[in-house]
């Protein structure tokens, strides 16, 4: 992400806080261990709060909050494919541990980048939560 500037680096971290955030909510809703359940609801709301953190950020440098496009197709091809071949368990964990790879990975990236310091600071503590997470979500298939 070094290609990127700071406004776009946060605006980037946003959307995709804001788009694992519907897709895990999403998998929660389909699967029915409890335990599972509750945790791919917390994951969705930490991915919530992690946007939300970010959003003065990136105000102060001329941004705004992003619509989230991608995030509703991915959800949509989710809700499709879970339609066509039924919402299968093991899949949609699957699906949670990939997405929480990719954003603990986006965030790895981003602190890379040139950041102001209280925002750098943010991200590494985010960037050590999802670290957590991800080996949470891991946790599941094993």
């Amino acid at each position: 992400m070094s290609d990127h500037d700071e406004r776009w680096v946060l605006l980037h971290l946003i959307e995709m806080c804001r788009n694992e955030e519907r897709a895990l909510r999403f998998a929660a809703e389909h699967i029915s261990d409890h335990g599972v359940r509750d945790l791919l609801e917390e994951l969705a709301t930490r991915r919530g709060a992690f946007a939300e953190e970010l959003v003065p950020h990136a105000q102060r440098l001329g941004g705004t909050a992003t619509d989230g496009a991608k995030g509703g197709l991915r959800q949509r091809w989710a809700a499709l494919k879970g339609a066509l071949l039924g919402h299968r368990e093991e899949a949609l964990i699957k699906d949670a541990e990939h997405m929480e790879r990719e954003t603990l990975s986006t965030f790895e990236h981003a602190l890379d980048d040139l950041l102001p310091e209280t925002t750098h600071d943010l991200i590494e503590k985010q960037c050590a939560e999802l670290r957590m997470s991800y080996a949470r979500v891991r946790s599941l298939k094993h």
